[in-house]
């Protein structure tokens, strides 16, 4: 992802990407952290090492910093059963996301965070973690929380 400046300092075109703060020599890491104060975690604790670029200045490289990642584990189950010669029965279980593993957006396509320096909520890479209702399937992270279901199938 692209961390942003939150001003337009290219021929007032638009907003440009951040630039290091004087006296920072190399880029800091993006890393999930949590931030006292702060509800969700963080992928950069402040805003103190990046800086708004001079006048007519694009700032650092874009899409530089990696986010959290992705890991998912979806399972399911099938066994079949012969009640009588032309009937039959199957039942299935599925869980998606069945580790419940949590995972984070970037910070520009997270519910409550933003890319831009100036933003209070630079670097969030969540929300709130919340409970969905039961007719909910997607939290705020854009992830669904584990769901399990379970089917079963007549045929004859």
């Amino acid at each position: 992802f692209t961390v942003r400046s939150g001003t337009r300092t290219s021929n007032f075109s638009h907003e440009s990407r951040a630039d290091l703060a004087p006296g920072v020599t190399s880029l800091p890491t993006a890393k999930l952290q949590e931030v006292q104060g702060f509800v969700g975690p963080l992928l950069f604790a402040n805003a103190s090492q990046f800086a708004i670029p001079q006048a007519g200045g694009d700032g650092l490289g874009r899409n530089i910093f990696r986010g959290p990642g992705y890991f998912n584990l979806d399972l399911g189950l099938t066994k079949k059963f012969d009640v009588t010669e032309r009937m039959k029965v199957q039942f299935r279980a599925e869980a998606f996301n069945a580790l419940n593993h949590a995972n984070f957006d970037q910070p520009v396509s997270a519910s409550t965070g933003s890319p831009s320096i100036r933003s209070t909520l630079f670097g969030s890479a969540c929300c709130a973690t919340v409970a969905p209702p039961s007719t909910q399937t997607i939290i705020q992270t854009g992830e669904s929380a584990r769901v399990i279901q379970f089917g079963l199938k007549v045929s004859f």
